[in-house]
């Protein structure tokens, strides 16, 4: 088995019991395979172990994430892509100062990772989020991209308005603000879809989330609508520039009791300009 192999074995794995998924691990069919591979004649693999090391290197891990993600962007420039679903297309425009997150989603749209993956988490009134699926080949697609977070980039003049394209940070089960972790999960994006919002439910935000809505973001939240509790804890790094209609049909659809459709919203995303 290539090292290669081995690895996203262990990522299917790995990411399935994290997803609270039961794998039927059988420590004597293991113990056979090892068994097997000391019985083989030996053989020069030198030439093996230097492909493996290769690709091993290619892989994007939180040590290397910036440097491949810059050097990455660097040569694809681009910022305007398409997702395209049963109901509709979105076009959304990525922004230039967040270049870590725009090279992350240009890479992934150009390796295929988003197709066939889903909107598969909807809150009505708030939210869509995909790229993700509970497919064995989305697994095996991120054992051969990485297992890595992207180092947070928020802006304060990126809001979470109606419309945002932003990104989806790890599932945190504690309170304490000091330890949130704003790094970003490379594969999880979502598109606010809230439309306007009062300044009593502003207040109430305020109330509720311990925050402060400056007048110059609650000017902007009550022509347009959005979340602004959730500006500062996630990287918005683009916005949709048409297809808000395709939005609202996809926010609109019954879900259960986890948020999850409970028809499959499959998506394709390719980058135009």
């Amino acid at each position: 088995m290539r090292f290669l192999e081995i690895i996203s074995y262990s990522f299917l794995i790995y990411a399935m019991l994290a997803c609270g998924n039961d794998y039927p691990y059988n420590q004597k069919i293991d113990s056979k395979v090892a068994v097997t591979k000391n019985l083989a004649p030996k053989k020069d693999n030198s030439e093996d172990k230097l492909i493996e090391t290769f690709e091993i290197s290619k892989l994007i891990t939180n040590k290397n994430v910036e440097k491949k993600l810059m050097d990455y962007g660097l040569s694809n420039t681009e910022k305007i892509v398409v997702i395209q679903t049963l109901y509709g297309e979105i076009r959304l425009r990525l922004y230039d100062d967040t270049p870590l997150h725009r090279a992350n989603f240009i890479m992934l749209i150009k390796k295929g990772f988003f197709d066939n993956t889903l909107f598969y988490r909807v809150i009505r009134n708030f939210m869509i989020q995909g790229g993700n699926s509970d497919r064995d080949n989305v697994f095996h697609k991120m054992a051969k991209i990485g297992n890595y977070r992207i180092p947070s980039e928020i802006k304060s003049n990126h809001l979470h308005k109606r419309g945002a394209l932003s990104m989806a940070v790890q599932e945190q089960y504690f309170k304490d603000p000091k330890k949130f972790d704003k790094n970003s999960s490379p594969y999880n994006f979502f598109i606010v879809q809230k439309g306007k919002i009062s300044d009593s439910y502003m207040d109430k935000l305020e109330d509720i989330y311990s925050i402060k809505i400056p007048e110059p973001n609650r000017v902007i939240y009550r022509k347009y609508g959005g979340n602004p509790h959730l500006d500062g804890d996630y990287t918005v790094f683009g916005e949709v520039i048409k297809g808000l209609r395709v939005v609202d049909q996809i926010n609109s659809v019954l879900t259960d009791a986890q948020d999850r459709p409970l028809e499959n919203i499959l998506i394709k995303i390719k980058v135009i300009d």
